[in-house]
């Protein structure tokens, strides 16, 4: 499968963001600091220039605190987020990221059919641009996508990585994703993300076993 380019110019409040119960109905969310909307007040952002940022999201968006690291790095992942007022349900985001972890178990697995369902829990539209480009470094056509929002982005990220065949696994000591495979570092059967990784499982389990 050929790759395609995922292109989001985005925003981030360089003053940053902050966890508020806020909102009707009162619910905790990520706030930005600052009010305006200009150009002086959001920061334009490529996120999606980071290779496979739907690891760290579904690493780090585990926890309130894991949602605000995530949003301070690379904005927010809907328009909700730009609002000085209305901010981002974090619920949602948590939810977002857990269903994401449930794909790649899915995914490591060997392809085990779900209990479950895979159901999003936001309820969000979801709009894309789709455009065919000259792309001059292959001398050839490609795909260039626009998703709406940085989540959209995500889930295109994921969706293209496991759709090319590679093996997503997830570590048997720190419990985050990582690639395995051809060109990746790390062998096809690989248990853990890293070496110091895998020393430090085994040597933890050694000390459980005396």
């Amino acid at each position: 499968m050929a790759r395609i380019a995922f292109e989001l110019d985005w925003k981030r409040d360089p003053k940053g963001y902050r966890l508020a119960v806020t909102g009707r109905p009162k619910v905790l969310r990520i706030m930005r600091n600052g009010t305006g909307q200009g150009p002086e007040n959001l920061q334009s952002v490529w996120p999606l220039s980071t290779d496979l940022l739907f690891k760290d999201f579904a690493n780090t968006a585990t926890t309130p605190e894991g949602v605000l690291n995530f949003v301070q790095r690379f904005g927010p992942l809907t328009w909700a987020g730009w609002s000085a007022t209305e901010g981002e349900p974090v619920s949602y985001t948590i939810s977002d990221a857990d269903h994401m972890r449930q794909v790649l178990r899915y995914w490591a697995s060997n392809h085990a059919r779900p209990k479950e369902p895979f159901v999003p829990q936001t309820g969000r539209p979801v709009s894309l641009k789709a455009m065919v480009v000259w792309d001059p470094a292959t001398n050839a056509l490609k795909w260039e996508l626009h998703p709406d929002t940085l989540l959209d982005g995500l889930w295109l990220q994921l969706g293209q990585e496991l759709m090319t065949g590679v093996q997503i696994r997830q570590c048997e000591h720190c419990r985050h994703w990582f690639e395995a495979g051809r060109g990746t570092g790390r062998r096809l059967d690989a248990k853990f993300c890293s070496d110091e990784h895998r020393i430090a499982f085994n040597s933890l389990k050694r000390s459980r076993e005396k």
